[in-house]
């Protein structure tokens, strides 16, 4: 597992990159949630969770609120001075999550969307204040995330993330960054990307 930073030069916000892909979770979010085909796809096979859940029709509608609800959520993660204060912006995936102390699963979306909630998550473990690890994302149209295969797998994901974490010894930013040198050393010194500050 190998982890980018989303924003060059700031340790407080990473993204998972798997080795078959081309580009880290984040980045490939982003893509996926301002591609209008990808979205037709999507909600061409979930019509029936928008149709009972969210009370839309219309898939032209759908796709055009998850273009502008992309743009505010990509904004609220990405842009200053929001970045620097992402634990306002996650919150615990669960109940169970609040419990616990170290390397919680979190989830963000706009929160202050208008006219319905918003559908769109981005999944990351905390490692600490303000320092998390994304480990993908969805479009959620169902209560509970156990209802459809797509949201399943971001679950699986999180639970990787975190047990990956606690077996390298990760337990905080510090032993977090140990890591990366570490890896980043074991690759001759190559620079774990990143996004350049706008």
């Amino acid at each position: 597992m190998e982890f980018v930073r989303s924003l060059m030069g700031y340790d407080h916000l990473w993204a998972v990159r798997y080795p078959e892909k081309e580009v880290d979770e984040l980045t490939q979010l982003f893509r996926n949630w301002s591609n209008f085909n990808y979205l037709l796809d999507f909600f061409l096979s979930n019509l029936e969770d928008l149709k009972n859940f969210f009370h839309i029709y219309r898939i032209s509608d759908a796709i055009q609120d998850t273009f502008d609800d992309a743009n505010i959520l990509e904004k609220l993660i990405l842009d200053f001075p929001y970045t620097e204060n992402l634990d306002g912006l996650f919150h615990p995936l669960s109940l169970s999550d609040t419990r616990v102390t170290e390397l919680t699963r979190e989830k963000a979306r706009n929160w202050k969307r208008e006219r319905h909630a918003s559908w769109l998550r981005i999944y990351a473990i905390r490692v600490e204040m303000n320092v998390f690890i994304v480990t993908g994302g969805a479009i959620k149209l169902t209560p509970t995330m156990q209802e459809r295969p797509h949201t399943e797998k971001e679950l699986e994901k999180l639970n990787q993330c975190r047990d990956f974490l606690r077996s390298n010894g990760i337990f905080d930013q510090d032993s977090f960054l140990d890591f990366i040198d570490e890896q980043s050393n074991g690759k001759q010194g190559n620079p774990i990307s990143g996004r350049a500050p706008e």
